[in-house]
């Protein structure tokens, strides 16, 4: 039996990404989210938080319907709008962009799925979330044939039941080979969210992540979540690494602010969290060099 392997900065920290004296903003990353309508929130909290952990630029892919929704609410992230197909596809293909994001608000539907695809063809890293999630349910075959670049799947319980037909267990061992059969199945990076959330990758690696308070019950959570995945991949860092780094500095987050969290909260607590992370492994006595 494979033995629980519990996440801790010990394992990632010496990955996260670090500006030096020559950084800017084009070798910081550029994270192009796609935007819903008329569900915009759920992007633009993804959007903040990909910022927020470090990303040097952050866009979001909007319907031109939607424009003026995002626009008025954003400031260093940028609303870019599109009318038609071949204005989606120009921005998907821009070769500045290093990640994706496509799930959050983004609607279950054919579309989203076809979107979905076009950002994986583009062999950048791809994360999937949500509503991207359900419009590939039981067609997890499709969406398998599809990857071929670093791709992070982070569903909860139901969507994870949706796209693969099983229901995960409550027990932890049991899930955590659920969660490990999963990415050996797409081979993606599946991090599977609750109060224990388990990661896991193709190559038989997996940590459980357990430092998450209950007040990360709350709606937008998961969305800002996916966004510092996304804003660590688009820094170069790999998916096993981004996916655990974000799981445990989203639950610091939200354990530094304490009781009445909304997920607005988050992003601005990331700094702090990252810090309190830093400080762990300057005491550690198994820091990586």
């Amino acid at each position: 039996m494979q033995t629980e392997i519990t996440n801790h900065p010990d394992l990632w920290q010496h990955l996260l990404p670090q500006p030096d004296a020559t950084s800017h903003k084009y070798r910081r990353g550029h994270a192009l989210i796609q935007g819903g309508y008329p569900i915009t929130g759920a992007a633009r909290l993804a959007a903040l938080a990909a910022a927020r952990i470090g990303a040097g630029l952050t866009a979001i892919a909007v319907p031109e319907i939607a424009f003026p929704i995002y626009a008025s609410q954003l400031l260093s992230i940028m609303a870019k709008p599109y009318a038609t197909p071949a204005q989606h596809a120009t921005l998907i293909n821009d070769n500045k962009v290093s990640a994706y994001l496509i799930g959050p608000g983004a609607g279950v539907t054919e579309e989203t799925a076809e979107t979905t695809l076009q950002m994986l063809r583009t062999g950048k890293p791809v994360v999937m979330d949500a509503d991207a999630l359900t419009s590939f349910a039981s067609r997890a075959d499709r969406l398998t044939q599809s990857i071929a670049a670093p791709c992070v799947l982070t569903p909860h319980d139901g969507e994870f039941s949706r796209l693969f037909g099983i229901t995960p267990a409550h027990e932890l061992s049991l899930r955590i080979r659920q969660t490990q059969a999963a990415a050996s199945q797409t081979g993606a990076v599946v991090l599977l969210k609750g109060a224990q959330t388990v990661i896991a990758a193709a190559d038989g690696r997996q940590v459980v992540n357990n430092n998450a308070p209950p007040t990360l019950a709350t709606a937008g959570s998961g969305d800002v979540l996916a966004g510092i995945i996304t804003g660590l991949l688009a820094q170069g860092m790999p998916a096993f690494e981004a996916c655990a780094a974000a799981a445990w500095l989203h639950a610091e987050a939200a354990t530094l602010f304490g009781s009445g969290l909304i997920a607005e909260d988050l992003p601005g607590l990331l700094p702090a969290a990252i810090r309190q992370c830093q400080q762990i492994c300057a005491q550690s006595p198994h820091k990586q060099p």
